[in-house]
């Protein structure tokens, strides 16, 4: 129970300070201290910092993934499916610090690590497409090039950390909900809108806050 704890404990002091002060900028003595271990028994957990990136993004790129995967099976209609997934991706996990890091400091991996990662983002992608595809087939979607659509949403998505501030005008629950008409405004066509009774005119839907 102790190296389980311990291990944790290094993890989270972590990942506050690669959130805090960077992943390059943090070195292992900054975790140490704060975590108030000694150099020698991080190294006896970890071989470098660079395992400790890798544990906190594989963790948390596979709990998205396998957050997405049970909404694709749960969910039958693809807009809602559409919806849930984008809910779960915005809501539940890029306000998490571990997602600055995968958006940001996943050029610092190396090897199999970066493989390892970068096939679990390949799952997610897959994921959104295979739903994607379906909507194209149902003839749902404006004229937009299934790939630009899924990269647009990764892009709007993993950009949510850098400008969000916590305690603003609009809650973490009222952006994800702008977030998801805006990306449903986009690739959605009216057909689509009308007959699931999603009207984002302008006219009915504008932000009278600000972030």
């Amino acid at each position: 129970m102790r190296t389980k704890n311990t291990k944790e404990n290094l993890l989270l002091t972590s990942i506050n300070l690669f959130y805090k002060k960077g992943y390059n900028d943090t070195t292992i003595r900054d975790i140490g201290a704060k975590a108030g271990i000694s150099n020698s028994i991080i190294y006896h957990y970890f071989k470098n910092k660079e395992e400790m990136l890798f544990e906190i993004t594989y963790k948390a790129s596979q709990d998205l993934t396998k957050s997405l995967q049970e909404i694709k099976e749960r969910v039958s209609d693809p807009i809602e499916c559409l919806r849930e997934m984008l809910k779960a991706h915005t809501f539940h996990f890029s306000l998490r610090k571990e997602a600055k890091m995968l958006a940001i400091d996943l050029y610092w991996l190396e090897g199999k690590h970066k493989k390892i990662i970068r096939d679990q983002q390949i799952q997610i992608y897959n994921i959104y497409m295979e739903n994607l595809k379906k909507l194209s087939e149902k003839r749902l979607l404006n004229d937009i090039n299934l790939t630009v659509i899924n990269f647009n949403i990764f892009g709007i998505i993993n950009s949510f950390f850098r400008w969000y501030r916590e305690g603003g005008r609009l809650s973490k629950e009222e952006v994800t909900e702008y977030i998801i008409r805006f990306i449903f405004h986009a690739v959605l066509n009216q057909e689509a809108l009308s007959f699931h009774k999603l009207d984002y005119s302008t006219e009915n839907y504008s932000i009278e806050k600000e972030v």
